[in-house]
């Protein structure tokens, strides 16, 4: 005998509920222009129509900065349109109290020429990053801190939170009209990266963030 068959009816008249746009708490929605980057429950919308970004992996403190161009062009003629990069504070302090935002580590640079190609970018600031970078993109001061028990890294207390804010400062002055609200190509911040801490961590360096002018 033939074995049953299941019958099934899917039934696709019902219209969805209405997306919900309340309650997101983003920074600068408005750029030059009047452009605007904004979302609801289902999407993000760019000019109040969803934007699906597809997007790919590109640190530039690992490249030197004469190859930016081009890869940033062949990435761009693969279909991505945004770029992902993290910023390794490992590569930018690795002395305490010295920054190098020069060569391969130039940001502003790197930034300016994500804008030249017409890449949006999404920036991983950190402070803890992971990436296959050693102790996570911690400078080894930073570490050794940690490691000695002098404060805890990854939380919310005074000693660590002090050299994110410097970090934080730092990253704003080399963004600095170069965010979507300004007219840039950075439509996005990361904070941290792999985190399965406290919650309120989290809202800490997005305060940090803000305060910095990152919005």
């Amino acid at each position: 005998a033939p074995a049953a068959t299941n019958v099934l009816i899917l039934d696709a008249s019902a219209r969805p509920p209405a997306a919900e746009s309340a309650g997101f708490r983003m920074g600068t929605a408005t750029a030059p222009g009047g452009h605007t980057l904004t979302l609801d429950s289902r999407s993000l919308l760019r000019d109040g129509q969803p934007w699906v970004l597809i997007s790919g992996e590109f640190h530039f403190s690992r490249c030197p900065e004469t190859e930016w161009h081009d890869e940033l062009l062949k990435i761009k003629a693969g279909g991505i349109s945004v770029v992902t990069t993290y910023i390794f504070w490992i590569h930018h302090e690795e002395v305490e109290g010295i920054w190098n935002w020069t060569g391969q580590r130039d940001l502003r640079k790197f930034l300016e020429t994500c804008q030249a190609v017409g890449l949006n970018v999404l920036l991983r600031i950190g402070p803890w990053c992971h990436g296959e970078v050693r102790n996570g993109g911690f400078p080894n001061w930073l570490q050794k801190m940690g490691d000695d028990k002098v404060f805890e890294l990854r939380r919310d207390n005074p000693g660590y939170l002090g050299y994110v804010t410097k970090l934080y400062a730092q990253i704003s002055q080399q963004t600095k009209g170069l965010l979507w609200k300004d007219g840039g190509p950075v439509i996005a911040i990361q904070l941290e990266n792999e985190f399965s801490g406290l919650t309120e961590h989290l809202v800490t360096l997005k305060k940090i963030a803000r305060d910095a002018a990152m919005d």
